[in-house]
């Protein structure tokens, strides 16, 4: 896998792309034996979009309106991931399902990163929905991605303690601080071809 061929990342997303810029920061200064082929966009004004294009990183938006069919769009999505000889897909902050044509154009290599402890909290609001569950603890998983949302094999989680002065803001601050770290780390993990999926287990060697 990662052992035997650069690993090259086509990253989606929807927004500010913060951990876009994580996995970017880390692939230049070498802390992770990888770098960014493509970004992906499925939003025309996201900012992640200058960020790539602050690093010379090909980028583009895909326009969902243009296509028939969730399907279709994700097919056009996996010509543009093997026009750059991408391997591994990172969701950053994509805010779509990835369908059947993606899956199966990266099997297990398709990583998406959630702001909860899963099965705790899916979906797209699990920072506010952990304050108003009142946890004292909530934090950050990895995953593979499947066909539901936040449900794939789990490759990594970390904690992030809840403060009771904590509200949205500084608790997403948290946990973006988190993402930060350990995405980076994830993919290196994936790179290095550490990773063995297990059923629902994912070993890390």
């Amino acid at each position: 896998m990662g052992e035997l061929e650069p690993t090259i990342l086509g990253v989606l997303i929807s927004g500010t792309g913060t951990n876009l810029q994580a996995i970017i920061d880390a692939s230049e200064n070498g802390e992770l034996p990888a770098k960014v082929g493509v970004v992906i966009s499925s939003s025309s004004d996201a900012h992640g979009l200058i960020r790539a294009k602050v690093h010379d990183i090909p980028r583009f938006w895909v326009d969902r309106q243009a296509f028939g069919s969730n399907e279709e769009y994700d097919w056009e999505i996996v010509h543009k991931l093997k026009e750059f000889n991408v391997n591994l897909v990172v969701l950053a902050g994509y805010m779509r399902l990835v369908g059947e044509p993606i899956l199966s154009a990266y099997p297990q290599a398709v990583i998406n990163l959630h702001p909860s402890l899963l099965p705790s909290f899916p979906g797209a609001h699990g920072i506010p929905e952990a304050l108003a569950a009142g946890v004292k603890v909530t934090g950050i998983t990895i995953h593979f991605a499947d066909q539901t949302y936040d449900t794939g094999p789990i490759i990594l989680q970390r904690i992030v303690p809840v403060r009771q002065e904590d509200d949205e803001e500084s608790l997403r601050e948290k946990i973006r601080k988190t993402e930060h770290k350990f995405l980076p780390y994830a993919i290196k993990l994936w790179a290095t071809g550490r990773l063995v999926v297990d059923g629902r287990r994912v070993k890390i060697l």
